[in-house]
């Protein structure tokens, strides 16, 4: 330890430890390049991205048997700045006539195969495009990824939109569904699942079916309770006609021969049939 002295009076005086340097920045910020058209190559995209800054690497995903394109590929960049800046100004460019579409590369694509924070838009303007689609949900969150389906360059009516944040997407579904564009009303929902939506459907089918057959059988029960009451006044009132002296006069069964005849003409009540004929007589079979 060093000593200086100050009027007179040593002083101890300490010697600064050098700072360390700072540590290299060795990851790799990684970008994923979809909706590639078929004939688009490696070179195609290092030429397309080279302009925003170095690049580190290019890597276009082929079919391992035929090697044919799978039209999306993940490129790489030093640094964190130049991917966001092609981010940025890239996406939704066309590349070899097609428009591309750019997210950030998820190593863990959680969010992505879950489907949180995702949109569904319908009813949208042949016009839209995944451009303009992206500007009038942006204002609402971060977006991860938006798209308009499209096929053979026409669009079908429908996107996606996903944010970062669930809370985000509900604030866009809440501030734009139901509003017009381009003299269309858009549709926007919560996106979900093809295999959640099949389940839903068929607990929905299951659901139906269970109370039809209930409605069923509590009609068929009804219908059989009034069946056997009418069975038991028929009998009383046969008994007591059996046993007068007095002519037998069918007007006193009118009203319950047409309550009868309103439900059913043949009816199978037990292990008898009774039939009613035209003059409302009942005939035993």
């Amino acid at each position: 330890m060093a000593v200086q002295f100050m009027f007179g009076v040593p002083v101890p005086v300490t010697t600064p430890k050098p700072k360390p340097a700072p540590e290299a920045d060795n990851r790799i910020w990684s970008l994923y390049v979809g909706d590639l058209d078929p004939q688009v190559t490696e070179a195609d995209l290092i030429d397309k991205f080279r302009l925003i800054g170095p690049i580190a690497s290019v890597r276009l995903c082929r079919d391992s048997f035929t090697g044919d394109s799978l039209r999306y590929a993940y490129v790489n960049f030093f640094t964190s700045l130049d991917a966001s800046t092609a981010l940025c100004f890239l996406n939704h460019k066309k590349l070899k006539g097609k428009p591309i579409r750019i997210m950030w590369s998820q190593r863990y694509p959680l969010t992505r195969k879950t489907g949180i924070a995702n949109l569904f838009v319908k009813n949208l303007h042949p016009s839209i495009t995944s451009a303009q689609l992206q500007s009038m949900f942006s204002k609402f969150g971060k977006i991860l990824s938006c798209k308009v389906a499209a096929e053979n360059g026409k669009t079908k009516g429908f996107g996606f939109v996903q944010y970062d944040s669930e809370q985000s997407s509900m604030t866009a579904r809440n501030a734009l569904h139901g509003t017009l564009v381009e003299g269309k009303k858009i549709y926007v929902s919560k996106f979900v699942k093809k295999s959640a939506r099949t389940v839903a459907h068929g607990d929905a089918m299951m659901a139906s079916l269970e109370g039809q057959n209930k409605n069923l059988f509590i009609a068929r029960t009804q219908q059989k309770e009034i069946a056997n009451c009418h069975i038991e006044k028929l009998k009383a009132s046969s008994l007591a006609l059996k046993n007068s002296t007095h002519p037998v006069h069918y007007s006193s069964f009118q009203s319950l021969g047409e309550d009868l005849i309103k439900q059913k003409q043949h009816r199978n009540t037990g292990n008898r049939s009774f039939v009613w004929n035209s003059s409302l007589h009942m005939l035993e079979r």
